[in-house]
């Protein structure tokens, strides 16, 4: 868990991990905050804290995070960023899911986009069989990056995060493990997205896209529908604010039927932070 910003953000996301009863270790990268990381008391007792004594960037603190599961062993990382909530036993669903199908290498789940009173926006529902991932790669991103839990073995393979991709790191890390591996998604609801202003999705919203669409170009399929409308949808999303596209997520699943009242509530009825 990469960690630069506001303390409320990673006890809140402590917190959902504590409700999980597969037993697991969190390793937090300390991205050169100007206040050392501490773990408050009971909120939970098996975190490693990494410290980077400087602000090195979303990226090399996702490195650094892989690096010393490596190096420590690891079988399984499952990737959680501050802020966002696991829900509905997240961990142990998904790793009773790839003890049971060896040749999957990554899996991720849906995701419920709320805002910061907690309102559920929309679904995030992205396909779940691996034909169909790699498909809709060629047009957006298929994985909510807290959502996945991976073999830690496949970044040998594959390598880490690349800084040449910022703000899409994660896009191009998990499109070089579709490509070459099996994936899934889990049809059920493993997270709660909180869309805030102060995250790299909103802060860094035109980078993004324009790494996307650099993706999107570098893996392009003449012979394939989604290359063509991820170049036209990451050229358009370039000229848009994030709030525009959040509103487009959120009347299209109205629209569709997969809205709030479409949606239950998870099951985690935890206190927000």
């Amino acid at each position: 868990m990469p960690f630069y910003g506001r303390p409320d953000d990673l006890h809140k996301s402590l917190r959902s991990l504590t409700k999980e009863k597969t037993l697991h270790d969190v390793i937090v990268v300390d991205d050169g905050n100007a206040d050392r990381v501490t773990i408050p008391r009971g909120l939970h007792d098996r975190v490693i804290v990494l410290r980077h004594e400087t602000n090195a960037g979303i990226t090399e603190a996702r490195n650094t995070g892989l690096r010393y599961a490596l190096e420590a062993g690891y079988e399984y990382v499952a990737n959680l960023d501050a802020g966002d909530r696991l829900l509905n036993g997240a961990l142990a669903k998904q790793l009773a899911f790839l003890d049971g199908a060896s040749d999957c290498a990554l899996v991720g789940g849906h995701a419920l986009f709320v805002d910061e009173r907690g309102k559920t926006l929309y679904r995030f529902a992205p396909p779940c069989d691996s034909a169909g991932i790699l498909r809709m790669l060629h047009r957006r991103m298929c994985f909510l990056h807290s959502t996945v839990m991976l073999r830690a073995e496949v970044v040998r393979s594959v390598g880490f995060y690349r800084e040449e991709y910022p703000a899409a790191e994660d896009y191009d890390f998990f499109f070089r493990i579709a490509e070459r591996f099996p994936t899934a998604n889990l049809p059920e609801i493993l997270l709660e997205y909180e869309v805030s202003p102060h995250s790299i999705s909103s802060l860094r919203r035109r980078t993004q896209v324009v790494s996307k669409l650099r993706i999107i170009v570098a893996h392009f399929e003449p012979g394939l529908l989604e290359s063509w409308r991820g170049v036209a949808e990451a050229a358009v999303g370039a000229t848009l604010p994030r709030s525009v596209n959040t509103l487009f997520h959120t009347l299209h699943a109205r629209l569709t039927g997969s809205a709030t009242q479409a949606v239950p509530r998870p099951v985690d009825n935890s206190e927000r932070s």
